[in-house]
């Protein structure tokens, strides 16, 4: 049943306590955001650690270094360089493997120059095969094939914010972008993305 002795009681004393009033509103308002601001936070750091694990979530990332201890005679400091023979030991030796991408990775930033524009990207020279363990959107043209590499064709895979800051909005497939001072044709746009490894800078 409505009181009205009641609320108005309850009016009254607000009105006296207008500070501490407001003071308990904004303290309880400021709890609420930030409940709701932490639960967001942690929903999305939820969904991009997920989004991680469903990449190449059955494969097997190799990377060479440098040895720790002498061996016959060598000194340890040694650098370890994976070859094409390494490859195909794995494919001898190791049947239950489905597909081996090697990957050419060279550290660190390079300048990409198309025309009059130059950016910094990650350069990659990355097997057809890469594809079946990384999967990435081709959003025009393709990705590398065996012809290519049977060839030794000079040809790259870049990504959309590559595309963005060479080209704009002029289509980039068919042209030619300088690495190094080596022309490579442009032949498809991947999806950029932040995960390392993926095509989302000049690769060929």
């Amino acid at each position: 049943m409505f009181d009205l002795d009641k609320w108005t009681e309850i009016w009254a004393t607000i009105r006296r306590h207008k500070l501490r009033t407001g003071l308990t509103m904004f303290g309880v308002f400021w709890g609420i955001f930030m409940l709701i601001l932490l639960l967001g936070a942690g929903k999305g750091l939820e969904n991009g650690a997920m989004a991680n694990f469903n990449v190449a979530k059955n494969a097997v990332f190799l990377w060479s270094q440098r040895t720790s201890v002498p061996y016959k005679g060598l000194k340890p400091g040694r650098g370890i360089q994976f070859t094409n023979d390494d490859i195909i030991a794995i494919r001898q030796n190791i049947p239950e493997v489905d597909v081996i991408a090697p990957s050419n990775s060279m550290w660190g930033s390079y300048q990409v120059t198309y025309g009059t524009k130059t950016s910094a990207f990650e350069v990659r020279g990355e097997y057809p095969d890469f594809l079946k363990v990384k999967p990435n959107d081709i959003t025009s043209g393709r990705f590398i094939n065996d012809r290519d590499i049977k060839e030794k064709r000079k040809v790259a895979v870049i990504g959309t914010r590559a595309q963005e800051l060479l080209f704009a909005d002029k289509p980039p497939i068919g042209e030619y972008i300088n690495i190094k001072g080596a022309f490579f044709q442009v032949v498809g746009v991947a999806k950029s993305r932040a995960t390392p490894g993926s095509p989302s800078t000049p690769t060929g």
